[in-house]
């Protein structure tokens, strides 16, 4: 996978920052997507760097949007 674009991951840590207590990492990150003006590929690139993370590492998704905002 190549690395996440730099322009998506505000809209990752904004997800992560304003995500409501029923969010699903989908709801939130597609909200925010929106608001910052990004497009439907930008979206699907962003969640795929996400899922990819979380399956790799085993992690839950909300911990896989943190660790590739945080580029690790």
């Amino acid at each position: 996978m190549a690395p996440l674009r730099e322009e998506l991951r505000p809209a990752l840590a904004a997800a992560l920052e304003k995500r409501r207590r029923d969010d699903t990492v989908e709801m939130a990150v597609g909200r925010e997507m929106r608001r910052m003006g990004l497009g439907y590929q930008d979206y699907l690139e962003a969640m795929e760097a996400v899922r990819e993370t979380a399956r790799r590492r085993g992690l839950p998704p909300w911990k896989a949007v943190e660790a590739v905002t945080e580029g690790r």
